[in-house]
Parts: C-alpha cells; structure tokens; sequence
C-alpha cells in the first residue's frame, strides 16, 4: 500500500510539473503567435499606406496614418517586452534544472564509481565462486546466486540511468542555448522597432507643428469628411428602411420576413465572428463607433462600418450568400455601392468603380460584386464596409474573422 501510494505521488508531481511546462510553452506560443501578427499588420500598413507616399495626401490622411503606423508599433514593442519577460523566466528555470540535473548526475557517478571500485576489489572469478560454496546451505546459495544476480542488473541500471540523465542533460542545454539565442534576436529586434518608432514620433511632431500653422484648413477636413459619412450612411438607411416598407411588414423598422428569409437570416447569425473578409487582403485603417480626432480638435466622426484599405484593383467580395437589395450610386462622383440582404441583415459595399451584380439577383459567398475604387489624388484604394440588423448598424469587427 505504501508503495502504492508512493507512486501515485510521483506520478502527480511529474504530472503537474509537465502541465507546468505545457502552460509555459502555450503561454510563450500565443505571444509569438501575436507579435507574428502584428509585424503582419505592419507590412500591411507598408503595402497599403505607404505606397501613396508619392501622392498628394492630406493632413488628415498623413495623421491617421502615421497615428495607424505608431499604435501598431507600440503594441509590438509591449508584446515583445511580454515575449522577453516570459522567456527570461523560462531560461531561469531551465537553468535551475539544469544545476539540479548535474548534481543528481554527479552524485550518481560517484556513487556508480565506488560501486565499480568495489566489484574490481571482488573481481576474480574465485571470489565470486568462494562466497557461493561458503554457503551454510543449498538454500542460502542459492539467496547468494540471486543476489549477485540482482547485483549485475544493479550495475548495468545504473550505469542505463546515468546516460539517460547525461543524455537529458545535453538535450536541456541545448534547449536552453536555444532559448538565449531567442532571446537575443527578440531584443535585437525590439532595438529596430524603438528606432523605427522614434522616428515615426518625430514624423508625428512635424505633423503636429503643421497642424498648428494649418488648423482651420484640417478642421474643414475633418468636418468634410464628417458630412460624407453622414450623407452615405443616411441614404444607407433610407434605402433599408423602404426595404423593410417594401416588405409589408406593420412594423416600420423590422423586416417582414418569409421562412425562407429568415432561415437565412438565422444562418447568418450564426456565422457572426467566422464571416470571411469583403477583400482578399486588407488592412482595417478606420474603426466602427465614434472615431476621436488625434489631433484633440473636438471634431469626432461617427464611423457606421469600417474602412479597409487594398490593393488597386481589388474586387469587393459577397461575406455571406444572398440577394442584391439595391445598387446605389453617388451623384457627384459616381462611386458605388452595393447592399446586400440575407434576411433581416444587410451587408453594404461603398466605394466601387464598377459592380458586377444587378438588383434582384442572388449572390454566393465569397462571389465578386464589383471593383474597389482607388483615388487617384491620394492613391489608395479603400472599401467602407457595413452590417445592418434591419435599421440597427452593427460592429463588424464582432461579425468578420479576425477583423
């Protein structure tokens, strides 16, 4: 029984410690994997944001920008401050195994060493025979046989644990060279980073300095682009809002909807959080909510979706499969939008060149609407996305994976 319990204690603790290093190990996985995902993002802002440097760009463009390009690196810094944290300590405690390791391993070679002096003392053969037929009786040789039997298995486990602690041994120095060379790089590369972040705060202090001698010119900017949002987001709702009389509900903001529709609109649902992209690649450059202006000027501007900036040429992409609800165009730039129902929900796509789809029609996932405009002034191309829940402007960071 004592035996037994015994082993069930060992069989806990080298359990709890495994688990240990498993958490560990994950912990270090989720920060890597994040620091992996941010310097992603880095490159995105590079392809997409950059690439206009040659363009005319406006104050409020080159501010939201570079304010992008400065949060992102921040947050790469911490999360490898948080990598460096986490690695230090694993190094502490693969150092600290290491030392216990080669005390048990020099403890067991002295202990392998006497145990060897002693056999060689008793080495003849004649010794070995003389203790055999020194027996008081049969029995008691035999006793003496078995002994010297276990004796031999003795050695030779012994001699079996030892390499298997030195083999253990090499394998966690090892591990541990690893993790110093990690650890390295990862401080080499958060160097880089401070570097390329002080010289975007620099950039950011020009900016600053200009704001001061142009701060009208960027307020009238700002109130612009205010009004063009509140323009595209009323006649979004204008447009949803005849839908839903259209559909002959007695509810004037809720649509009346089939079994068929609101099968549909009960599968969407279901999806929220695993909807695909509306562009192949892209980068989110303007939230959903309210949006403060980071120049602290009081003007905020109430963003109904989100902005992803791409690659000239890219085509606007169906998130989901449904019915095409209306093509709306801009009449004094003739931008367009496409609105797409699956039930009560409606996807919106705002600023093609040109669509692909026609009122009425039914659309797959993942299926072309059409090309995303890309300004020629500015040089960047960027597709303002939306959700709706009947006339209800949803988040579609809560609904778009990894958004």
């Amino acid at each position: 029984m004592n035996r037994l319990v015994v082993f069930i204690f060992l069989f806990l603790m080298l359990t709890g410690q495994s688990n240990i290093i498993f958490a560990q190990e994950s912990q270090r996985k989720k920060l890597e994997s994040k620091r992996l995902a941010l310097k992603n993002e880095i490159k995105k802002i590079k392809t997409y944001l950059d690439n206009t440097k040659k363009k005319e760009r406006t104050l409020t463009h080159e501010v939201n920008d570079l304010n992008k390009k400065i949060d992102t690196r921040e947050n790469l810094i911490s999360t490898i401050n948080e990598e460096v944290i986490a690695m230090s300590s694993d190094i502490g405690k693969n150092e600290k195994k290491i030392r216990q390791l080669e005390t048990s391993l020099d403890k067991l070679k002295q202990e392998y060493a006497l145990m060897i002096l002693k056999s060689y003392q008793h080495r003849t053969g004649n010794n070995r025979l003389l203790f055999l037929l020194s027996s008081d009786s049969f029995f008691q040789a035999f006793q003496r046989f078995q002994y010297m039997k276990q004796y031999t298995r003795y050695r030779k486990n012994q001699g079996d644990i030892i390499q298997q602690k030195a083999m253990k041994l090499r394998v966690m120095n090892d591990s541990l060279s690893v993790l110093k060379n990690a650890k390295s790089n990862l401080i080499e590369e958060k160097k880089y980073e401070q570097s390329q972040l002080a010289t975007e705060k620099d950039k950011q202090q020009e900016l600053v300095d200009k704001y001061k001698k142009k701060k009208r010119k960027y307020i009238n900017q700002l109130k612009s682009k205010r009004k063009e949002e509140q323009k595209l987001t009323q006649q979004i709702e204008n447009l949803i809002k005849g839908a839903i009389k259209s559909s002959g509900t007695t509810k004037s903001e809720k649509f009346a909807l089939t079994p068929e529709a609101k099968a549909l609109a009960n599968e969407f649902s279901s999806n929220k959080g695993k909807l695909p992209w509306p562009v192949q690649k892209g980068l989110v450059t303007v939230g959903f909510g309210r949006q403060p202006d980071p120049m602290k000027t009081g003007v905020t501007i109430e963003s109904s979706g989100v902005r992803i900036a791409t690659n000239e040429g890219a085509e606007a992409l169906a998130v989901f499969e449904g019915k095409v609800m209306a093509i709306q165009k801009n009449p004094q730039n003739g931008i367009l939008s496409v609105l797409l129902q699956h039930g009560n929900y409606i996807t919106v796509y705002s600023g093609l060149d040109k669509v692909n789809v026609s009122k009425g029609e039914k659309v797959n996932t993942k299926e072309s609407l059409g090309t995303i405009h890309t300004d020629k002034v500015i040089g960047k191309t960027i597709l303002k996305f939306q959700i709706w829940k009947d006339v209800t402007k949803q988040n579609p960071a809560h609904w778009v994976y990894k958004m």
